[in-house]
């Protein structure tokens, strides 16, 4: 899917990526998309969502348009939705913030106007531990987007697949200035972060402090104002014509990445999804991009 239009996490999600797509769900068949969100739910302000199953109808309302990438084995596919639905209960889990964070500044990394070579790759090795310190619990239920379809198809990606293609854009925005909302966000983390991850993560944090200090406020500011989206109904109109065609021609051994790394434009270039995407239309669906020059 691609994002809300003025919706900052799902921009932010494009522009560290490398394409048009900011989220991305499995179809469950009957028009249903299953996927891990994050938002405050009416009922429940204090909840930060999870894995949900929803129509075509409730990205379209929003101004995303829906692509299809095929996955070649109906068997492959018949197990991974058997997989979500078991996903699914007792309880639907809960949109990891952590794992975004760790997500965003190991993409980020790459991007020399925020880290220089060196610091960048130190700061990306704490973001794979990071990352990995969730796979010793088998039991977790938090949850993004992309680590969904990964977990649910079994995938490993090798770390090559890590870098955005052609380089990060720049920012659409400048930086959140180093201040008050890292210090939330750091405080935020300490409060949702079990033991078993809080080490490896506080030693990321506290590396972004000292190598990228405004990074940290940067994601919390776009983290919590997408938050306080939801219901803001904003036509997209194919505002994003960006990179959609897959990538298949990165590194496949070496070392793999932790599921929590996995980001909807890696799932895209993967090798055992298919060489296209296609546009869902159907009553309410955005209008089309118009054509790349």
């Amino acid at each position: 899917m691609t994002p809300m239009v003025g919706e900052p996490l799902g921009e932010m999600i494009t522009r560290l990526d490398g394409s048009a797509f900011s989220h991305s769900g499995l179809a469950l068949g009957d028009g249903l998309i299953a996927s891990a969100h994050q938002s405050f739910l009416p009922s429940d302000p204090f909840d930060f969502s999870g894995l949900r199953a929803d129509g075509f109808e409730h990205f379209w309302e929003k101004g995303q348009s829906v692509y299809r990438l095929a996955v070649p084995s109906a068997d492959a596919r018949a197990r991974a939705v058997e997989t979500v639905h078991a996903l699914r209960e007792p309880d639907d889990g809960s949109f990891s913030v952590p794992k975004i964070l760790i997500v965003a500044t190991a993409l980020a990394t790459f991007d020399r106007s925020l880290f220089d070579e060196e610091a960048g790759a130190s700061v990306r090795a704490l973001a794979i531990e990071a990352a990995r310190a969730w796979e010793g619990k088998p039991g977790e239920r938090t949850f993004f987007c992309a680590e969904i379809v990964a977990r649910a198809f079994g995938e490993r990606f090798p770390l090559s697949a890590l870098e955005p293609p052609g380089g990060v854009r720049p920012a659409a925005a400048p930086p959140a200035q180093d201040g008050v909302l890292g210090r939330v966000m750091a405080a935020y983390l300490d409060a949702a972060t079990g033991d078993q991850c809080q080490e490896a993560l506080d030693r990321l944090v506290d590396a972004l402090d000292l190598e990228a200090p405004a990074f940290l406020d940067t994601v919390a500011r776009d983290i919590l104002a997408s938050a306080r989206q939801v219901g803001h109904h904003r036509p997209l109109a194919g505002r994003y014509s960006g990179r959609r065609t897959p990538d298949k021609e990165w590194e496949t051994t070496g070392l793999l990445l932790p599921s929590a790394l996995v980001t909807p434009r890696m799932l895209l270039d993967a090798s055992w999804t298919a060489p296209a995407v296609a546009r869902v239309d159907g009553p309410g669906a955005p209008p089309p991009p118009p054509p790349t020059p």
